[in-house]
């Protein structure tokens, strides 16, 4: 069982609105998990007197507030600001923390843009896969010429991103401007990937013969899938669908459907995480 999170303050009838990410919040415990998702939105912008008096006159925390808008006179860093709300309210484990520091002090020189792609390789990371195409698709919208060594890098993440949504044309779409940019390998290598999952092998085999370009780099994606072939058939699902062939061949329907159902379960739920807002 997890551990019980005691609501501290009041539910605001206001709510603090979050103008560059368009998000409100009605407590300071949404607040908390606002910031622990998103550490990379923890900037100078953060520091909002505005915040500090939210807190006290819609949510009942004066204290809070005091503490608050005097890191503020003193000009205490961004990080020092959300370490004391989220210390007030015991939000976070070590865990979570260790991360939070961990992103805040790998954001020191960063621009923008390339802190908005770290918070989308944030998201990645921690399985937030439609968010992390979300922030992407509007890093690309905004990112100027003068940071476009980072298009590659982000194509090549959104090709990630819709990759584990199971989204492959639109994987390989992405894999390959990453590709075309940078001729990086790994993009290589992953747009054959996700183009070999959309067709079938007498297609493949067709596609590769008229696009000797990539003839190289499909048979170490052949080699690659050999590998996770041999690595599955060794693996957990494997001996579960082996039990269900037995269970199937015995003509024992019931324990089989029962077995399928846990299953298809599992990877709903799986894919559900995903894919939530």
């Amino acid at each position: 069982m997890g551990k019980v999170l005691l609501c501290t303050g009041k539910y605001a009838e206001t709510p603090y609105h979050f103008e560059g990410i368009c998000v409100n919040v009605y407590c300071v415990e949404e607040l908390c998990y606002l910031l622990a998702s998103n550490p990379f939105m923890i900037d100078a912008e953060i520091m909002d007197k505005e915040l500090a008096q939210w807190l006290d006159t819609q949510c009942g925390l004066t204290e809070l507030s005091h503490q608050l808008l005097t890191l503020f006179r003193r000009g205490s860093q961004p990080g020092t600001f959300v370490n004391t709300i989220l210390d007030y309210v015991s939000y976070c484990t070590p865990e979570d923390r260790k991360k939070i520091d961990e992103v805040l002090q790998n954001n020191v020189g960063l621009s923008q843009y390339e802190r908005q792609k770290k918070q989308g390789d944030f998201l990645i990371k921690n399985g937030r896969f439609q968010l992390a195409v979300a922030e992407y698709e509007k890093l690309i919208l905004q990112l100027p010429e003068t940071e476009s060594m980072l298009r590659p890098s982000i194509y090549h993440n959104m090709g990630v991103a819709h990759s584990k949504l199971f989204q492959f044309e639109s994987a390989a779409r992405y894999f390959r401007k990453a590709y075309e940019l940078s001729e990086n390998e790994e993009s290589g290598i992953q747009y054959l990937t996700a183009v070999r999952q959309q067709l079938g092998e007498g297609e493949y085999i067709s596609f590769i013969a008229n696009n000797g370009q990539f003839y190289e780099l499909s048979l170490k994606v052949e080699k690659l899938i050999e590998g996770a072939r041999g690595q599955f058939e060794a693996g957990r699902e494997n001996r579960m669908l082996s039990a269900l062939k037995i269970y199937k061949d015995e003509g024992n329907t019931a324990s089989y459907y029962e077995e399928i159902d846990k299953i298809i379960g599992e990877l709903k739920d799986k894919y559900r995480e995903s894919v939530a807002q």
